[in-house]
């Protein structure tokens, strides 16, 4: 064991390992997976011992020892540690970095924390499934036996989760373990009791509320098989199980799935890969499935089951639009919006309006020189929040007070457009003996909060609901008969090749929420383009039939998923150092022999082309060769790493990008 050497994975940002001789004196056994505390520069810090060998690059004077191994029996298991690897090789990440990802940060300081026995114990009845239920899960039970993905492609309220229950049980009574994703921390809650009051006390929660030492219990837990289920959001994907035998990915489709920053994987596409190379079964959930999902069902990669009932109802609603060329509207509200809201009033119903935009206004100008509050770091405008009498930038967090007098004229200011808090104030002045409950980022930032707003809506005391796209995700309002989109035109006529698939998903999901059990539903859309061709076909087909006639301009412009795709990003104070460094990405590219089979788009600067007082810019390699292109980007971070191009800027390779901002 002498000459043994460690490959020390270390939470820094560039991509080599480290390595480490075994401490002085020790006679402990060495394995993949354990923690280390190693001397790093002027520091000691914790890694992981990502591989064993005997043979080092460094002369022997170089190599420093470990002060201890932490771990008795690896933390990380042969799967995590092959996930990790996995990541680090496919998004073109640095391996510490990626470790740092997938490791909950108690575990990452030195930490272990005790754990307890929670497994399976069935203790709720289970609802009796609807014939077209029953024939989905029977279906979902089949395909599960193979090794494809399946596809539980159901309309909302046809009673997906009781489909899910019931999988898990089956799952469970083989003593297998299970992991059941959801896109959004509001929607654990509701979760939560539905999965615990039928299994009893055996699921875990990770998310971003749940404090760092309950994640590593939750984490150690499943790895040693003491606990059954896990419910959690992205992050979860990376919880290491004794015996997964199941994985559930609700509501596939949503981008929260995609991680913008530092390690930016998909946790959907990493449980399509751990469910293959585990054997086990994988269900994908959506009423609005992604383009991705829906070709690789078409293409037989994966299973797809139908579910096109609703559990209480069988009357679709009605859908009708509101041309705001005829019938203006006041504050963001039309005439029929509002005389639709007080029918469902005197219903003893509830309303949701949705407008995917936070605040009171998003501009703020003043009316004689028509001079617009901007950030000072970013290019962006400061939206106004009525309530704090805030300016806020919602890509900084920069802030500040709101001023009457212009700065340059000292004319009168005045807001243009709508936010959720100003169509929140306009209903409270319309009906001011209505409970309103506003649903966003900065109505929820709590749990309490969450649990509070939740519950005066699913309580039905809260008769008019206001909000965000994280209103139509997964939520049950039975007493829910109308929906309303406040301004269609801002979502269908985004910039973007997915924003007509995106906008699409929000409007059949936000839809479906309306005219369950025995209701009849209504949904009103006011837009000043009443005649659009993509607008009349949200209205009279299924999402299934709009797909497959938006697809066909995504495959003739080339795009995801008939592609694949990189996006550079690079930023730095001074714009030239940019430009300088993207150029050399594109100069390199166009020289290489595979340039023919990679298309390369720009450099360009970026949609928000300054955030935090930094210039943005940006490239983007398209390929429908998938492993011509990550060769590519490979070959770029040897060229970036040894001609030191990238020293003048802050740069990052988005793999399989959603968000291109």
């Amino acid at each position: 064991m002498k000459n043994t050497i460690l490959n020390i994975a270390v939470d820094t940002p560039v991509s080599q390992i480290f390595d480490y001789y075994l401490p002085k004196d020790s006679d402990q056994i060495p394995k993949i997976g354990q923690r280390v505390l190693v001397p790093f520069g002027r520091r000691e810090v914790i890694g992981f011992i990502h591989e064993v060998s005997d043979e080092s690059s460094l002369p022997k004077s170089k190599i420093k020892y470990c002060k201890s191994i932490i771990d008795e029996a690896p933390l990380i298991n042969k799967e995590a540690h092959g996930l990790i690897s996995w990541c680090k090789n496919y998004y073109h990440y640095p391996l510490g970095k990626t470790y740092a990802t997938a490791v909950p940060k108690y575990l990452r300081s030195g930490k272990t924390p005790a754990i307890e026995s929670m497994v399976f114990q069935k203790s709720g009845v289970e609802r009796k499934l609807t014939t077209y239920q029953k024939k989905a899960f029977d279906n979902c039970v089949e395909l599960l036996k193979k090794p494809s993905p399946v596809l539980l492609n159901g309309v909302t309220g046809s009673g997906k989760t009781e489909i899910y229950l019931q999988l898990m049980k089956k799952a469970l009574e083989k003593k297998q373990q299970v992991l059941f994703l959801v896109p959004e921390i509001g929607l654990t809650p509701q979760l939560f009791e539905a999965i615990s009051s039928r299994f009893g006390n055996c699921v875990g929660l990770i998310h971003s509320s749940t404090s760092e030492k309950l994640k590593a219990e939750a984490w150690l837990s499943a790895r040693e098989n003491k606990l059954s289920i896990i419910l959690g959001t992205r992050s979860s994907i990376f919880v290491p199980f004794r015996k997964l035998g199941l994985i559930v990915i609700d509501e596939e489709h949503d981008e929260s799935y995609k991680q913008q920053s530092g390690l930016m994987y998909s946790a959907r596409d990493l449980a399509v890969l751990r469910a293959k190379k585990l054997g086990c079964g994988l269900i994908l959930g959506s009423a609005t499935p992604s383009y991705e999902s829906l070709l690789n069902a078409e293409n037989g990669k994966y299973n797809e089951v139908r579910l096109d009932k609703r559990v209480f109802s069988n009357k679709p609603p009605e859908k009708r639009l509101v041309n705001l060329n005829i019938n203006p509207s006041s504050k963001g509200l039309s005439a029929p919006l509002l005389n639709a809201i007080s029918q469902t009033l005197e219903n003893g119903e509830q309303s949701l309006l949705f407008i995917n935009r936070r605040g009171y206004s998003p501009i703020s100008m003043c009316e004689e020189c028509g001079k617009i509050d901007e950030c000072p770091k970013c290019e962006s405008n400061l939206v106004f929040y009525r309530g704090s009498l805030k300016l806020k930038c919602h890509h900084c967090s920069h802030q500040e007070e709101v001023k009457e007098a212009c700065s340059v004229c000292e004319g009168k200011k005045i807001t243009i457009g709508h936010g959720t808090e100003k169509i929140e104030e306009e209903l409270e002045a319309k009906f001011p003996k209505e409970m309103i409950i506003r649903v966003d980022r900065d109505t929820t930032r709590s749990n309490k909060k969450r649990e509070e707003v939740f519950g005066h809506v699913k309580s039905g005391k809260a008769k008019i609901l206001v909000g965000t796209q994280m209103l139509t995700k997964g939520h049950d309002f039975p007493n829910l008969s109308l929906v309303a989109f406040v301004n269609v035109d801002q979502g269908l006529f985004g910039s973007g090749y997915r924003s007509s698939e995106r906008f699409a998903q929000q409007y059949y999901q936000a839809s479906g929420r309306c005219g369950r059990r025995d209701k009849k539903g209504l949904v009103l859309l006011q837009t000043h383009n009443p005649e659009n061709e993509s607008l009349k076909a949200l209205l009279d087909d299924s999402y299934i039939a709009f797909y497959q006639k938006n697809k066909v301009d995504r495959k003739r412009l080339g795009w995801p998923p008939y592609t694949y795709s990189i996006l550079i990003r690079a930023e730095s104070p001074n714009e030239r150092n940019v430009f300088i460094f993207l150029d050399a990405i594109a100069e390199f590219i166009e020289k290489s022999q595979d340039q023919k089979l990679i298309k390369v788009l720009g450099p360009i600067q970026s949609p928000i082309g300054r955030i935090r007082g930094k210039k943005r810019g940006q490239l983007m390699l398209k390929s429908k060769n998938r492993k011509k292109l990550h060769e590519m980007g490979g070959r770029l971070l040897s060229f970036v790493d040894t001609k030191k191009v990238g020293t003048k800027v802050k740069w990052s390779i988005d793999v399989d990008p959603t968000d291109h901002s």
